[in-house]
């Protein structure tokens, strides 16, 4: 098994920090959210290798169990 950092960035407006943490949890229980890109950091073959996932690239399954889109940085 290996170990991944996984990361979902989102820009909002909220009155203090937790404000904003609260709205963005909110957002990613949502079960309907569009929230479904992620950058995810690991290793590969003994290299470092960041990742972007998206998990609904055509937009029409928020759930995340379509066929994924990977691009691989750099």
């Amino acid at each position: 098994m290996n170990s991944y950092l996984v990361r979902w960035d989102i820009d909002l407006d909220a009155s203090d920090p937790v404000d904003a943490a609260r709205k963005a949890l909110a957002i990613q229980r949502d079960p309907w959210s569009w929230a479904t890109v992620f950058t995810v950091h690991g290793q590969h073959q003994g290299a470092p290798q960041v990742a972007t996932v998206d998990l609904d690239p055509e937009g029409l399954d928020p759930s995340g169990s379509g066929a994924p889109r990977v691009e691989l940085a750099g």
